[in-house]
């Protein structure tokens, strides 16, 4: 029996987004092999903070790669649209960075009710990190790591996925392959993180499709991340 017209464009979404979701996966891998390999070239100690900051930069491009050449093939750069946002649009992100908090808090004090602790993500480990990395890492976040996550994600896979199945869908779909992503450790720390994952990237993507607006969620991101960057760094330094 054949598919349906409707049917064949469903499957074909998901199989795009998952190829763009495996390919970003690759392209940061890759833009850390490259890293290793310039670091080594140039003198950048491994372990230092220098090799730290600029790897996860290099590592972020990798990531955004796929989904710009995506755009591009396909002659379609509403899937990366963004702008300057006015006044309410800027109220939104700030309340929107509030409420990713405030989410992080409530969720993770719902698994203390259960015994569970979610992992940590090792880019918040003072253990392997100097306090001057928690520094650089607010900037970072904020022009970096949030707006090539959500470039990806919401961008791409959500994008994406919206064209066969509505906006609900996608922000579903892309929210449990941004949950996959932070599998960290394992047992049931590594499942609680990517529960936890998924329940901000339905924020975030709730967020994208309230303003239809990339600036908006890649901002919310990056300084929901740089607040937990500046906390851990006010902890230690």
């Amino acid at each position: 029996m054949s598919q349906s017209p409707v049917g064949d464009s469903r499957l074909l979404r998901i199989g795009q987004a998952i190829t763009l979701f495996i390919a970003g996966v690759l392209g940061l891998s890759l833009g850390s092999s490259l890293w290793i390999g310039a670091a080594s070239t140039l003198g950048v100690a491994e372990g230092t903070t220098a090799y730290q900051i600029v790897g996860t930069v290099v590592r972020f491009v990798g990531f955004v790669v796929p989904v710009a050449l995506f755009a591009v093939a396909e002659g379609d750069r509403t899937l990366l649209s963004w702008e300057l946002p006015d006044r309410r649009g800027a109220a939104i992100t700030v309340g929107a960075v509030v409420a990713l908090l405030v989410g992080q808090y409530v969720v993770l004090w719902a698994f203390s009710l259960i015994g569970v602790a979610p992992s940590q993500n090792p880019a918040l480990d003072p253990a392997t990190h100097a306090p001057v990395y928690f520094l650089w890492m607010v900037p970072v976040s904020l022009l970096v790591v949030g707006p090539a996550e959500e470039l990806l994600v919401r961008g791409g896979l959500q994008g994406v996925l919206r064209r066969g199945w509505g906006p609900w869908s996608s922000i579903v779909g892309a929210s449990a392959l941004f949950g996959s992503m932070h599998y960290i450790g394992g047992g049931s720390g590594a499942l609680a993180y990517v529960a936890f994952s998924f329940l901000l990237g339905i924020l975030l993507g709730y967020l994208y499709e309230r303003t239809g607006n990339l600036l908006v969620p890649a901002v919310a991101h990056g300084g929901y991340n740089a607040v937990l960057y500046a906390i851990q760094y006010w902890q230690v330094a």
